[in-house]
């Protein structure tokens, strides 16, 4: 057989890039011996010459090297962007130039991407969409948007900086609903191809602003860099970039958008298209969260489509039963059951769902759909509907290999709290694994291995029962088996299986610990809200020989910190005991010292008194936090304003320096005068040059002093006091001379007559009458 022929025309099937019928100096390359420059034009789109390609590759390394300046950096990008200006219609399109601007991109200035977006716009945008790399770069400008739009500006930048930015914002604005238009245009061309597709979704998660998941938007993973913050200068993340609700110019667009796909001739077709199929699921993803009335009439014309309203004649299944099965409408049905409101959820439930469930539970792709609807039940009927259903046929799931769907079913249990329904399932499931009720001690082992009760205790009926005891013994967890107890343990009653897990030996718990799968089952069992203290401290007890064991372990690790967050302070102080006896180990170990110093072993050596304290106090704290996440907040008090009083002492240097001494009286057993003088020193205080807010009334030859104190702009008022008798004739000379001196400080310097005259009135007055509060406080 003779070798194949090298070069020569095009495989089969695929079209030539350039003309045959082209004359021989327009070919490219044509003429083995001519030069390079003399060869003919070259028509393959994305072609470039090797020193454009030798340019590029530069500034990537440029890039990767990093810069010593800023300025510099600034002055390379300019440089760098001006030239891609001119040619990126061409460069976008090239294999290993278009990776090169994916990571250029995101240095880009608002500035830049005006112009990016302009030359692109003006070599017709849509139909770079559908290139092969030009639809990537396309993609990440498009992803790129939201960023430069919602970019804060610095405090100490101009206001003529502030205006230019504003000015490119509206521009770059204008220029995406722009091509947006134009998009709308050519739509149903991009829904159907695989590179315009891709950009399409982008499109709608700029224009509505919700964030699609990765896979859902990109096809390669390796070049979603969307998400990249670019580092600042001091190697950090940047912040100035904030995340605003979309305008309402984009929602508009994407309104018009939405109705132009709706209007796709073949509009069925889409449903079931390899590239159209996932638009149609980011559109309703995103017209869930801004627009649930289109989101809803989007559903009603999916479900009206050619794929979901056929039948099956050899089969009672419907039509969305039949696109569980297919390859890609079988996606746009879990969309369906998760962003349609509650009509039309029912609607699909009731007329395409319910009496076909262990039909579709059974089948090998419809099964998906079936688990996707039992995690989205909306209401207790529709759960106690399927309960009714499934329930029943437990031991065929099993059989056939189908454990994922009694997962997901006991997960809706514990989501909508169906006591009932939880009853019901476990007496169900503990019927399908054939487990006695003369040892349901064993239901955890057996659900762990996912095993029936005959094949896990692997012994014939006919020997005794020590033999029997003796071999049931749990060797292995599963997945699946993992997954079931842990959601039962979430039941509101648990005690089957809370019992099965208390009642095994020290080897089951130690290899259900140290199991990748199984030390989640322990890990529920400590943390699951369902199950009190005395449940949990006797296991923690039992597993006392353990911990060792497992503070060496990978996944016992894990186990031992969960254990260290719920266990008592004196489980605690055990379990370092424990620990401290094999210290050599634990520290050599990779696992070991880890928790050995999550548990302050070192401290608890050292100090063990102080090391019990601070343990209380951090289970005081966890526990006063459990109480205020399980009682609801209550009603905030409105704040009372308090005014505090200024002692005696606080105010001698500032009565010194007004030439004033203050006597500070002696403790006597009666309350009300301390209140006084207090009261008094207070209001000399109140009265200094900084406030001002003081006003001298005069009422029956008495002098007294209004204060108002402001608290944030806001007058507050003192409520009097009640009076209290007092022993004038004890105290009163001191109240006469803390008078006097306040006098002094309140009043302008005066002639020594005068102040004489009101010493001999005070004294008078002192005589015939008891002595007033000094500084009696009233409402204004």
């Amino acid at each position: 057989m003779a070798p194949p022929k090298r070069g020569g025309g095009a495989p089969r099937g695929r079209k030539r890039y350039f003309d045959k019928n082209a004359p021989r100096n327009e070919k490219p390359y044509a003429g083995k011996g001519r030069a390079v420059e003399d060869r003919g034009p070259d028509r393959r789109l994305g072609r470039l010459d090797p020193q454009t390609l030798s340019y590029y590759r530069r500034v990537e390394q440029q890039l990767k090297d990093g810069f010593e300046e800023e300025e510099e950096k600034c002055l390379f990008l300019n440089n760098v962007f001006t030239q891609v200006e001119e040619e990126i219609h061409v460069l976008a399109c090239n294999q290993t130039v278009s990776r090169i601007l994916e990571n250029l991109l995101h240095q880009a200035s608002t500035f830049h991407l005006i112009s990016i977006i302009t030359q692109l716009k003006e070599n017709n945008f849509t139909s770079l969409c559908t290139d092969r790399f030009a639809g990537y770069v396309l993609q990440t400008i498009v992803c790129l948007i939201p960023r430069h739009l919602s970019v804060t500006s610095r405090k100490d930048v101009t206001a003529q900086k502030k205006t230019t930015e504003k000015e490119e914002e509206d521009s770059l604005r204008d220029l995406f609903l722009a091509v947006c238009q134009e998009m709308v245009e050519g739509v149903g061309r991009l829904v159907r191809d695989h590179y315009g597709s891709h950009v399409l979704r982008a499109v709608f998660e700029t224009l509505s602003g919700v964030k699609l998941e990765q896979k859902m938007v990109r096809s390669r993973l390796s070049l979603g860099q969307q998400n990249r913050v670019t580092p600042g200068k001091d190697g950090k993340a940047s912040s100035t970039v904030t995340v605003k609700p979309p305008p309402p110019s984009f929602l508009q667009m994407l309104q018009q958008l939405t109705k132009a796909i709706l209007n796709i001739d073949d509009f069925s077709v889409l449903v079931s298209h390899v590239a159209a199929s996932p638009v149609l699921q980011a559109l309703l993803t995103v017209l869930h969260k801004v627009d649930q009335g289109l989101c809803t009439q989007v559903c009603q014309q999916v479900m009206e489509s050619e794929v979901f309203t056929r039948t099956c004649a050899e089969s009672e299944l419907s039509g969305v039963c039949l696109a569980l099965v297919h390859q890609h409408a079988s996606y746009i049905v879990k969309t369906l059951l998760t962003v349609a409101d509650d009509a039309t959820y029912q609607n699909l439930f009731q007329l395409h769902f319910l009496w076909r469930l262990l039909q579709l539970s059974l089948h090998p792709v419809a099964t998906f759909g079936l688990q996707q609807l039992l995690s989205t039940l909306r209401t207790e009927d529709q759960l106690a509907d399927v309960l009714d259903e499934l329930l029943a046929h437990c031991e065929d799931l099993l059989a056939h290999g189908k454990a994922m769907v009694l997962i997901n079913l006991a997960d809706a249990c514990v989501r909508h709290q169906m006591q009932d329904g939880q009853r019901k399932f476990v007496k169900k499931l503990l019927k399908a694994f054939h487990i006695p009720k003369t040892d349901r001690l064993k239901c955890a082992q057996v659900v762990a291995s996912l095993q029936s009760y005959e094949q896990f205790s692997g012994v014939p009926k006919d020997k005794s029962e020590e033999q029997q005891k003796t071999t049931k013994v749990l060797t292995t967890v599963t997945l699946h088996g993992s997954l079931l107890l842990q959601h039962l343990l979430r039941f509101d009653d648990p005690s089957d299986v809370a019992d099965s897990i208390q009642a095994m030996s020290s080897h089951e718990l130690q290899t259900l610990a140290c199991n990748s799968f199984g030390s989640r089952v322990i890990e529920t069992f400590l943390t699951s809200p369902t199950i009190s203290e005395k449940r949990i401290k006797p296991l923690l007890q039992k597993m006392m020989d353990l911990y060792v064991v497992l503070s060496c372990d990978k996944f016992g690790s894990r186990v031992m910190d969960v254990v260290w967050k719920v266990a008592p302070v004196g489980v605690k102080a055990s379990i370092a005991e424990k620990l401290v006896e094999k210290e050599d180990r634990l520290r050599s170990d990779q696992y070991g010292r880890f928790v050995w110093q999550n548990c302050a072993i070192d401290h608890f050596m050292r100090l063990k008194d102080r090391w019990m304290d601070v343990q209380a106090a951090q289970e005081r704290k966890r526990r006063l936090f459990q109480d205020i996440l399980a009682e609801d907040p209550p009603p905030k008090k409105p704040k009372q304003e308090v005014k505090e009083t200024v002692p005696a002492d606080h105010l001698a240097p500032e009565l010194a320096i007004l030439g004033v001494g203050v006597e500070q009286e002696e403790e006597n057993d009666f309350g009300s005068d301390s209140e006084e003088s207090s009261d008094s020193v207070t209001c000399v205080s109140l009265c200094s040059k900084d406030t001002p807010n003081l006003k001298k009334t005069k009422k029956k030859g008495k002098q007294k002093f209004k204060v108002s104190d402001f608290t944030d702009g806001e007058r507050t008022e003192q409520k009097p006091k009640k009076k209290t008798k007092k022993n004038t004739d004890r105290d009163g000379d001191k109240h006469v001379k803390l008078k006097i001196k306040q006098t002094a400080v309140f009043d302008s310097p005066t002639s020594s007559g005068e102040k004489t005259k009101k010493k001999k009135k005070l004294k008078e007055k002192k005589k015939h009458k008891k002595l007033p509060n000094a500084h009696p406080k009233k409402k204004h």
